[in-house]
C-alpha cells in the first residue's frame, strides 16, 4: 500500500513495475458509480496533480469546517455562545441579543449536524453528488 498526493492510496498486486499498465478492480455494487469516478479522478491526477474534487461545493466545505469547529468547541466544554463568537466574530455575535440571534440557531444546527455526521453521516462525503 502506498499513499500518493491528495490522499490517494494505491495497492499494487504482484510484481507491478513503473511504466507498465495497471488494472483497477471494483465491486459492482451501489457504490460502483462513486468508485468509477474515483478512478477517473486518479487518472486525471496523474496528468494534473492539483485537480479539485467536485463532490463538495465551496459552501459545503465551509459548512463542514464550521461543523468541525463547533464539535471541537463542544469537546473543550465551550458554550454555544463562545463557539458562535469564535466562528462569526465578537462584532456580529452579541450577548444581549443571543437568545433570539440567528447565529444562535445556526450554531445549534451546526452542532446537531456535526454530531449526526460523526455518528453515521460521514460516509455521505464519499458519495458523488447526483443530478435529479
Amino acid at each position: 500500500m502506498r499513499s500518493l498526493p491528495g490522499g490517494t492510496q494505491l495497492a499494487l498486486l504482484g510484481d507491478a513495475k513503473p511504466g507498465e499498465p495497471l488494472a483497477a478492480i471494483i465491486p459492482l455494487d451501489d457504490m460502483a458509480h462513486d468508485r468509477l469516478q474515483a478512478i477517473e479522478r486518479f487518472i486525471r491526477s496523474i496528468h494534473r496533480p492539483h485537480l479539485p474534487d467536485a463532490r463538495l461545493t465551496t459552501a459545503q466545505r465551509r459548512r463542514l469546517a464550521h461543523m468541525l469547529r463547533c464539535l471541537d468547541g463542544r469537546e473543550e466544554q465551550a458554550s454555544h455562545f463562545e463557539v458562535a463568537t469564535a466562528l462569526f466574530g465578537r462584532r456580529l455575535v452579541s450577548a444581549a441579543d443571543w437568545h433570539d440571534s440567528a447565529f444562535r440557531y445556526q450554531t445549534h444546527r451546526l452542532v446537531r449536524d456535526g454530531l449526526n455526521m460523526v455518528e453515521r453521516g460521514y460516509r455521505q462525503l464519499l458519495r458523488a453528488r447526483r443530478r435529479a
